[in-house]
C-alpha cells in the first residue's frame, strides 16, 4: 500500500511540473502568435468629459504677445477646450513593440506602435480663440483681447489613429489618422469676430450651422491623413476626405453681430483636397 501511495504522489508531482512547462509555453506562444504581448490603456473620462486651456507664447514681438487657446483666466464669454465621449464609452490605446514591421529585412525595423481607438460621437470642444499679452512661461497673460473664434463642437465618428515610432516601414508614416463620420462634419454657431474695444468689437462672420460631407452618394464623410515630422515642420498629406470629394453647406450667414440679417445659405459643391500637403512650421 505504501508503494501504491509513493507511486501516485510521484506521478501527481511530475504531472503538475508538465502541466506549469506546458502552461508557460503556451501563454508564450499565444503572445507572440495573436498579438497579446502589449499594454492597454484605457481612459474613460468623467460625465463632464476633460477641459483645459493652451497659451501658445510668441517670443518674437518686441512686446511678447500669446495666442490663447480657451479660458485660463476664467473671463466671461470665453470657452474651454474639451474632449467628451459618450457615458460609459472609452478611449483605447493599445502599445506594441515589434521588430519586424518590414518583412523584408525580418528583425532589423524596430519600432513601438500606438493604436488609439476613439468611440463614435466623441465631442471635441476646440475652446475660443483670443490673443493676450505674454508674461513668459508658468506666467498668466494680460490685456486678453474678446473672443476671436467662437468655440467650434466637432463631433466625430469611430476614429482611429495608429502612430508608429521608430523606423516606419518603406511607405509608412509617423501618424495615420483615418475616421468616418456618419452625417458628415457638423460645426455649430460658427463666428469670426472683430476683438476690437473700440467700439466696433463683436462684429464679425457668422454661420448658424457648417456641414462638410461626402461629395459622392453616401453622407459618410471619410477621411484618411498621413502624418509626418520632417525637417520643415510637421506635415500632413490628404490621401482622403470625402470620396469624390466634399460638399460644403452653410447655413444662416450673415456679417455683424447676431442682430444682423441673414444673407443667405451657400452650398460648395464637390471641393476635392485628395493629394494636397499641409505643413505648419515656426517663423
Amino acid at each position: 500500500m505504501k508503494h501504491a501511495t509513493r507511486l501516485i504522489l510521484a506521478s501527481s508531482i511530475a504531472m503538475s511540473a508538465s502541466a506549469f512547462g506546458l502552461e508557460s509555453l503556451e501563454d508564450e506562444t499565444l503572445s507572440e502568435m495573436t498579438g497579446q504581448d502589449g499594454i492597454t490603456v484605457t481612459y474613460t473620462p468623467a460625465a463632464g468629459g476633460v477641459s483645459f486651456s493652451t497659451i501658445l507664447h510668441d517670443s518674437d514681438p518686441v512686446v511678447d504677445g500669446a495666442i490663447v487657446i480657451g479660458n485660463p483666466l476664467s473671463a466671461a464669454g470665453h470657452t474651454a477646450t474639451s474632449i467628451t465621449t459618450p457615458v460609459g464609452q472609452s478611449i483605447v490605446m493599445l502599445v506594441d513593440a515589434t521588430g519586424d514591421i518590414d518583412a523584408g529585412t525580418a528583425g532589423s525595423q524596430a519600432a513601438l506602435q500606438v493604436n488609439i481607438s476613439i468611440p463614435a460621437n466623441t465631442v471635441i470642444n476646440t475652446g475660443s480663440i483670443s490673443a493676450a499679452q505674454s508674461n513668459g512661461l508658468g506666467n498668466a497673460v494680460t490685456n486678453q483681447t474678446g473672443v476671436i473664434l467662437d468655440n467650434i463642437a466637432i463631433t466625430l465618428g469611430a476614429s482611429s489613429l495608429l502612430m508608429t515610432l521608430g523606423n516606419e516601414a518603406p511607405g509608412g508614416q509617423m501618424i495615420r489618422l483615418t475616421t468616418s463620420m456618419a452625417a458628415g462634419l457638423s460645426i455649430a454657431n460658427f463666428a469670426l469676430k472683430d476683438a476690437n474695444g473700440g467700439g466696433t468689437g463683436g462684429s464679425g462672420f457668422r454661420a448658424s450651422n457648417i456641414l462638410l460631407d461626402n461629395a459622392g452618394a453616401s453622407s459618410a464623410l471619410d477621411v484618411d491623413f498621413k502624418i509626418d515630422l520632417v525637417p520643415t515642420g510637421i506635415q500632413t498629406s490628404v490621401v482622403t476626405f470625402g470620396t469624390g470629394g466634399t460638399d460644403i453647406k452653410i447655413t444662416g450667414l450673415r456679417l455683424g453681430d447676431t442682430a444682423a440679417s441673414v444673407i443667405g445659405n451657400v452650398d460648395v459643391v464637390g471641393l476635392n483636397l485628395s493629394g494636397s500637403m499641409v505643413t505648419i512650421a515656426g517663423h
